[in-house]
């Protein structure tokens, strides 16, 4: 078991609302705690494998405590060891979320499977859940559960009314992950190449859940729906221990996928990119790939037709035919003096660039608007490579 490592800080609780309804938990906001690095050396923190996945229960409550749904096999540790029907993914081009690391888990029924969509999110059966845990590391460049203060863990339960998002947040001594409808804001520190960063990172409220998960087909309601499980990001490999393997091909042995097409060079993948990948090491020819697969999964679930900013003039998704929102203007931002969102050759005159520059200090051009308090600057490096690149023609 890994040791605790107590740091002189502190995280202030504050009574935002989460992701969920309304709800009389206790204010904690006045509360201190010290940050802890690792996992906890609870006695509660063993692992049991005698424990199966609670079906029923993700199916119809909201648990207060994010071990009575007993998907992992330590309750301490949401990062490795699923229980029954639980697997682990990556993304090939993951969102940003202020250098967070993040650890992502399937889940889906006995005797069900999710089917393969070529470029939306998979269609999942009822009962199943993602979970997310964020987890802020001391140092970016030497990341692992170890050396990082676990924050929060989000499930998508889908349940017979449509998707449910719950946030749960780590105790104290983080032996377990509570539901706090009110949200939480964690002051933290980590560094970041030559960079120390101190910052606040924060838990969505609900409302802000609505916006980047909303999902409105045409002719439909207003619903919520999953982000990353898609084809083109899923089509890369993962090592579960045994060599890197193909995760849909991984989905589909495990038995929780498909519909999966037989000749698998079908199949679209968007190219890895995370921190770690030299913007200068990719060539002219890729740029573009890179960037509108950093653009997708970063703008493209609200930037879209059944997205929250469907009427923005800018579609950020991968399969957009068209050029994403070259020589177009704004349409309802006044542009703080830029006119055009995309301008070809010269990001430094793009809307794009000034606003995923911008930092959160209440003037609302921060983008995205919601799920960071940092800069991406390896993101905003590629996007700005790429427009920089642009042969087409100057905006006039």
């Amino acid at each position: 078991m890994n040791s605790i490592k107590a740091l002189i800080a502190s995280i202030t609780l504050a009574g935002v609302v989460g992701c969920g309804s309304s709800s009389d938990t206790e204010d904690t906001s006045n509360q201190v705690q010290k940050r802890v690095i690792g996992l906890s050396e609870n006695a509660l923190c063993v692992l049991n494998t005698e424990q199966s996945v609670q079906w029923e229960k993700l199916k119809t409550e909201n648990a207060t405590n994010l071990s009575e749904y007993q998907l992992f096999q330590n309750q301490c540790d949401p990062t490795d060891n699923p229980n029954n029907r639980g697997l682990a993914y990556d993304l090939s081009t993951p969102l940003f979320t202020d250098y967070a690391s993040k650890y992502r888990f399937i889940f889906v029924p006995n005797d069900t499977t999710a089917t393969y969509n070529a470029s939306e999110v998979f269609d999942f059966p009822i009962g199943s859940v993602l979970v997310k845990t964020f987890s802020v590391p001391l140092d970016t460049s030497d990341r692992g559960i170890e050396k990082e203060e676990l924050i929060e863990t989000r499930l998508m339960i889908h349940r017979e009314s449509g998707w449910e998002a719950l946030p749960y947040i780590w105790n104290a001594d983080k032996s377990d992950a509570i539901l706090t409808l009110i949200g939480g804001n964690t002051d933290v520190e980590l560094k970041h190449g030559e960079e120390d960063l101190e910052f606040t990172y924060g838990v969505p409220n609900s409302q802000q859940c609505i916006r980047c998960h909303q999902f409105k087909p045409e002719g439909g309601s207003i619903g919520k729906s999953p982000i990353g499980p898609k084809a083109r990001y899923l089509n890369s490999d993962k090592d579960y221990g045994t060599g890197p393997i193909n995760q849909i091909s991984k989905w589909v042995e495990y038995g929780i996928l498909s519909g999966v097409p037989s000749n698998t060079a079908e199949i679209e993948s968007v190219p890895v990119f995370n921190d770690d990948v030299d913007v200068n090491s990719i060539s002219p020819s890729q740029l573009d790939s890179f960037a509108r697969g950093w653009l997708d999964i970063n703008c493209a679930h609200c930037h879209r037709e059944e997205g929250d900013a469907s009427n923005t003039n800018f579609n950020a998704q991968w399969q957009f035919e068209g050029s994403l929102a070259t020589c177009n203007k704004p349409i309802s931002y006044g542009g703080q003096g830029l006119s055009w969102i995309i301008s070809p050759g010269a990001a430094d005159e793009s809307i794009m660039i000034q606003r995923m520059e911008a930092i959160p200090d209440g003037s609302g051009d921060q983008m995205p608007p919601l799920g960071r308090e940092l800069v991406h600057s390896e993101g905003t490096e590629l996007v700005k490579a790429w427009i920089d690149a642009s042969t087409k023609t100057p905006c006039n």
